[in-house]
């Protein structure tokens, strides 16, 4: 799976690891077919996961060395931006206590990109790893920039989706993201995760109206 393509998956994980109380059904979405029938291969899978962060560390340490000498370089930066964040993204498994961290240091390399490069893919990449760090109010800011530069930007969709249900619990915003995102898959694998996500926004919806008394509408794919 590449890389951009997990940075979906990844927002998409986070909701589904929030909602899984709702049904244990959304637990498939956890797995695409790549898990091990027995523990043992988990275990070795966990071990090299485990040996792959640590060269992922050492990757970063390189480039950290080299972006000292030379700050202005502004593909380094983008890639050593990317580094973090695929080093969250390990550590989210093998080392959670340092996933916070490594989003962190994401977003400072970015920030230091945007300042002569305003990418709407780097802008959502930094603005999902402000998320993940806790920087909620830069997160929103450079969301809803990045998509007023490129309003179809499907991973900036999903996210900023995930964002709003998650921090703001604002499941009518996070709905009108992911419906304007749903025509934009270009697979059938990514068009069942969003609605999959549009449904349990849907969901969410009517629940939250029920506890507050009021009547259902009719909620529909689209509207």
């Amino acid at each position: 799976m590449k890389k951009k393509t997990q940075r979906i998956y990844a927002g998409i994980l986070a909701v589904l690891v929030s909602v899984a109380m709702v049904g244990s059904g959304l637990l498939v979405f956890f797995f695409q077919g790549d898990e091990p029938s027995y523990a043992s291969n988990a275990t070795t899978l966990t071990a090299n996961a485990e040996a792959e962060y640590q060269a992922q560390k050492l990757r970063i340490d390189a480039m950290v060395k080299q972006a000292k000498t030379d700050p202005e370089n502004i593909p380094l930066q983008t890639a050593l931006g990317n580094q973090y964040y695929e080093a969250a993204m390990m550590a989210r498994v093998v080392a959670p206590t340092e996933m916070e961290g490594n989003f962190s240091k994401a977003v400072e390399a970015y920030q230091m990109v945007l300042k002569t490069n305003k990418d709407p893919n780097i802008m959502v990449d930094m603005a999902t790893s402000a998320f993940y760090s806790g920087n909620y109010e830069l997160a929103e800011k450079t969301f809803t920039e990045a998509l007023v530069i490129k309003p179809d930007f499907i991973n900036g969709l999903i996210n900023y989706g995930i964002f709003l249900s998650q921090v703001k619990q604002d499941w009518a915003g996070a709905l009108t993201q992911w419906q304007k995102a749903l025509p934009l898959a270009q697979n059938s694998s990514d068009k069942e995760q969003i609605e999959a996500m549009i449904n349990q926004a849907q969901s969410q919806l009517i629940n939250n109206q029920t506890t507050n008394g009021v009547s259902n509408p009719t909620l529909k794919n689209g509207e």
